[in-house]
């Protein structure tokens, strides 16, 4: 029952997605027509005072490279744009409510698509997590809400809180904070995990990773004398697509949309990008905390949608 929802709630999430485009997307037979690129309207949310990433989206009807330009400036905020349409907006200090910026792409031949906008909303945070190493980052707000959605917070050093975005995540680490996005209940008294390598799983992961094992949502690693976890080692991103799917019970996705993505994660990768969660094409790097709250803040949507 819980796929089959998934599976409706991915298919609501991708006609949101087409929603939201369908402005620009009237003008597309106009466009094609003229060979101009197609700009899709895009919507944001962040809190006060942190910055939130993204990138902008067009269709070039030629299928060429397209690069991109602000157009119409944030009224409340600043944006800071690379030419292949990544960017980072920043609310300008304890502004709140909604801002917006227009931007349009242009192709090799230099056509320009008409104005779209991206449209943000900032909202006061709940907790007083900030962190200072994370001004400016495009994965500020996703960090930010982990915290405020109890998943995840950093450390507090120096009497300020720090994330550490290009920290690598472990096993044991991203077990757990998938658990608690999900709001898994668990197991309590956990002396002994049944893994070869228990020994090594810190005392505070146990019941996460004993709750994971019994309702199969990881298998750990077979060996000679048994399954072993490896709960300290980085985790890849390719297998925190497969931890997060198993967590979240996605549906089975086109496995087109995991291209290049080795077999073993194929199915998981084509799952999480299906529902708009970011795993990115280097399925073998080391997940950062930055990745980790990218993923998890997608995530964070997709179960939101369930209702």
């Amino acid at each position: 029952m819980r796929k089959h929802k998934i599976s409706l709630l991915c298919a609501a999430l991708c006609a949101l997605m087409l929603v939201t485009a369908a402005v620009p997307a009237l003008a597309e037979g106009a466009a094609a027509a003229s060979g101009a690129p197609v700009a899709e309207n895009l919507e944001l949310e962040t809190y006060r005072n942190v910055s939130v990433g993204g990138r902008l989206s067009a269709v070039d009807p030629e299928g060429g490279v397209l690069t991109y330009e602000i157009t119409t400036e944030p009224g409340k905020g600043t944006v800071e744009l690379t030419k292949d349409g990544r960017f980072v907006y920043t609310p300008d200090k304890d502004r709140r409510g909604r801002d917006y910026f227009g931007y349009k792409a242009t192709d090799s031949d230099g056509n320009s698509s008409q104005e779209a906008t991206v449209i943000i909303r900032i909202s006061k945070q709940k907790t007083q997590t900030t962190y200072s190493d994370m001004a400016g980052d495009g994965a500020a707000y996703a960090a930010t809400l982990l915290a405020e959605e109890g998943i995840f917070t950093g450390e507090k050093l120096g009497g300020q809180w720090v994330f550490s975005p290009d920290r690598s995540v472990t096993r044991g680490e991203f077990l757990s904070m998938c658990l608690e996005l999900c709001g898994t209940k668990l197991l309590s008294g956990v002396a002994s995990t049944g893994f070869t390598d228990d020994a090594d799983i810190p005392p505070y992961q146990k019941p996460y990773v004993a709750t994971a094992l019994m309702d199969g949502v990881i298998s750990g690693y077979s060996g000679t004398s048994g399954a072993a976890f490896e709960p300290n080692e980085p985790i890849s991103r390719a297998e925190a697509a497969v931890m997060l799917d198993s967590a979240l019970e996605l549906s089975d996705a086109e496995e087109a949309m995991a291209d290049g993505a080795p077999e073993w994660a194929a199915q998981a990768v084509a799952n999480t990008n299906a529902c708009g969660i970011p795993v990115g094409a280097l399925y073998s790097a080391e997940l950062t905390r930055a990745d980790a709250a990218e993923m998890l803040a997608a995530a964070v949507a997709v179960r939101d949608a369930r209702g």
